[in-house]
C-alpha cells in the first residue's frame, strides 16, 4: 500500500517521538534515582546545600524523585504516541488513538508553557516547551490531515 504524503510525516514524527521518549525516560529514571539517593545521603555537603532554604534534605530528595516520576510519565505517553504513530503510518485507519493522545498532549504543552509563564520560569525552560507544544500540535495536524483522508 503506498502511503501518503501525511503517512510519511507522520513516521517521521513518530519515530522522533520515540526517540526523544527514551531521551525522556533515561532523564527522568536518572533523576528519580538521583534525587532518591540524595535523600537518603548522609553527608555535610548535601545538607550545606539546602541551608537556608527551608526545606531538609529528605524533602528535597523526594521532591526531585518525585519530579523524576512525573516526566517518567511523559516518557511514557510520548513512547506511547510514537509507537501509534508508526501503526497509524502504516494503516490510516488506526489513525484515532494517535489524534487523541496528540490532543492530550497539546493541551498538556499548552498548560505547561502557561505554568512555565506564570512561574517566571520561562527563559530557562522556553525552548523545550516551545518545541514540545510545536511537536504536539504538528502531531495533532498530521493526524488530523489522514483522519480525513481517512474518511473519519
Amino acid at each position: 500500500m503506498q502511503r501518503s504524503r501525511s503517512q510519511k510525516v507522520l513516521l517521521v514524527l513518530s519515530i522522533l517521538s520515540i526517540i526523544s521518549a527514551v531521551i525522556v525516560l533515561a532523564g527522568g529514571l536518572i533523576l528519580m534515582v538521583g534525587g532518591a539517593a540524595f535523600g537518603a545521603a548522609d553527608s555535610a555537603e548535601a545538607a550545606s546545600v539546602l541551608e537556608g532554604s527551608g526545606i531538609t534534605q529528605g524533602e528535597a530528595g523526594l521532591l526531585a524523585s518525585g519530579a523524576g516520576l512525573v516526566i517518567i510519565c511523559e516518557g511514557i505517553v510520548e513512547l506511547i504516541m510514537g509507537i501509534l504513530g508508526i501503526r497509524a503510518a502504516n494503516d490510516n485507519r488506526k489513525i484515532m488513538p494517535v489524534w487523541v493522545i496528540s490532543i492530550i498532549e497539546l493541551v498538556l504543552s499548552a498548560i505547561s508553557l502557561i505554568t512555565t509563564i506564570v512561574n517566571g520560569s520561562f527563559t530557562t525552560q522556553s525552548v523545550s516547551v516551545i518545541a514540545t507544544l510545536v511537536f504536539a500540535g504538528l502531531m495533532m495536524w498530521i493526524a488530523n490531515n489522514i483522519k480525513m483522508e481517512a474518511g473519519r
